[in-house]
């Protein structure tokens, strides 16, 4: 017999009367910690946008960034700083997998669908001021808090000029 979940998949064989076993595979955990998600191999497309017309290559006129050193983006960096970029995703996970054990399957596939909706519908060029993320934050249950992001919109890349507005647009509509 075969039963499934959205997100987990309890699989019961009853092969013979003596030797009936469970197995549980793909359960979600309520891990708070994330994994450690440090780089072990590097691509020369892995940290920018790769080029239209030669792909296995960084696109440094448009970024309008100098030439890409893949040491200084992999090598001094501690162990403890991958785990630090997942955090928010991980206790986003954990907190979906909570709802679905509490409220069953619907609740975390709607707010999933809510969020989908406002990343792909909230969108203004940083020629304008960037996108304001006041409905993700009263979705996310942060509307009280005030981040570094809230701030310094872009992280510590927001004092590089960032990208003109037509690589904006086109990175958005696909082009």
């Amino acid at each position: 017999m075969n039963h499934s979940n959205s997100s987990s998949h309890f699989l019961i064989n009853c092969a013979s009367s003596r030797n009936d076993r469970i197995e549980y595979t793909n359960l979600q955990s309520l891990r708070i910690i994330p994994d450690n998600s440090k780089l072990s191999s590097v691509s020369t497309t892995s940290q920018r946008d790769a080029s239209h017309n030669v792909p296995a290559l960084p696109d440094t006129l448009r970024e309008q960034q100098g030439p890409l050193s893949i040491a200084s983006e992999v090598n001094g960096r501690h162990p403890l700083e991958a785990r630090l970029q997942n955090w928010e995703d991980a206790q986003q996970t954990t907190k979906l997998e909570m709802y679905r054990r509490v409220f069953g399957a619907a609740e975390p596939i709607r707010r999933t669908m809510e969020l989908g909706i406002v990343d792909a519908t909230d969108f203004c060029p940083e020629v304008m001021g960037g996108p304001d993320s006041m409905h993700r934050d009263i979705l996310l249950n942060r509307e009280a808090t005030v981040d570094w992001e809230d701030i310094y919109r872009g992280g510590f890349e927001s004092g590089r000029g960032g990208t003109d507005f037509h690589t904006e647009m086109e990175k958005k509509l696909g082009i």
